[in-house]
């Protein structure tokens, strides 16, 4: 089915709105128009201050300090899972050129998520969790994604780039099912460049299994320190749920929603192979120290193909 895209419109493609697990087979889209000019919509590069960027807040309900009284405690039954003793810590860095920070408006005021590049004919395309797009206000409003985004500096060494449109399953927006909570977003170009050009991008992989390596990489909010960079911790995934994958460390604090879980992590390039977001269960999980990701599979890839139609 062809889609028609109406601005400040929302367009719903055909499937039932029902649960993942007894529907897994329907298509089942949802798609918004963001802003409406083919590159950077300058009225939302005006409300995105330096200021404003500072002062946002987390979107997600994940912690913003450390969950001290789960410190010490074992991590729960879950196969492959580690002590609380054993569990790496997330390491501040410069960051990756093809993840950056996520600020938009929701009805509650200014907040920001993860958001990173992912691979596409057409150069435009980034990957969130759903909650980050469609949350319970409806869709976000005045988007940019900002590469590499270092809150310390107010920097935005590659620009702020602006929505054009937005893409969520549809069993997530009726539903919020945690089983289907990942989006796609287009941005515009900005100075005539496509945002893959200028930053690269990873590439999204399906049907990974349960257990891979993974660098994760994200934009938390700490308010126990100064410090307000990204940050990344390399850990092994494990099985959480049927449709859930899971890894345990510490420091991802809110505002690492959408954080992308790469595979075949590159050095020198700062970008692999991206299988996961963070997302899904307890929109990501509702401690620090643990994280999960809805299972990247033919339901994100019905997506995908609906989504790089236009970015």
């Amino acid at each position: 089915m062809p889609f028609v895209l109406i601005p400040a419109a929302l367009v719903t493609l055909a499937g039932p709105a029902a649960a993942r697990s007894t529907h897994r087979h329907s298509t089942s889209v949802s798609v918004q128009a963001g802003d409406p000019y083919g590159v950077s919509d300058p009225a939302t590069l005006a409300f995105w201050t330096p200021k404003r960027m500072a002062a946002a807040t987390p979107l997600d309900g994940r912690p913003t300090q450390p969950s001290s009284a789960k410190m010490g405690a074992a991590s729960s039954g879950k196969s492959g899972t580690v002590s609380a003793a054993s569990r790496p810590t997330a390491k501040t860095w410069t960051g990756s050129p093809v993840v950056g920070a996520l600020f938009l408006s929701n009805g509650s005021g200014s907040h920001y998520c993860t958001a990173s590049v992912v691979g596409t004919a057409k150069k435009s395309l980034i990957l969130t969790a759903g909650h980050c797009l469609y949350g319970t206000n409806g869709w976000a409003k005045n988007i940019v994604f900002v590469p590499r985004y270092s809150k310390s500096k107010g920097a935005r060494p590659y620009g702020a780039w602006t929505v054009k449109y937005m893409y969520v399953d549809s069993r997530w927006k009726k539903h919020r099912d945690p089983d289907l909570d990942f989006g796609f977003a287009v941005v515009g170009t900005r100075n005539g460049r496509r945002i893959a050009d200028v930053v690269g991008a990873n590439r999204l992989v399906i049907d990974q299994g349960y257990t891979n390596k993974v660098r994760v990489i994200g934009y938390p909010m700490k308010k126990y320190k100064s410090v307000d960079k990204p940050i990344y911790c390399n850990v092994t995934t494990h099985k959480a749920f049927k449709y859930q994958i899971t890894f345990d460390c510490n420091g991802f604090y809110g505002g690492t929603s959408g954080s992308p879980w790469i595979k075949n992590y590159n050095t020198t390039t700062r970008r692999g192979d991206v299988l996961g977001v963070i997302g899904g269960y307890q929109e990501g999980g509702k401690y620090d120290w643990r994280s999960y990701s809805s299972v990247f599979d033919k339901d994100i890839n019905k997506l995908f193909t609906s989504a790089k139609k236009r970015g």
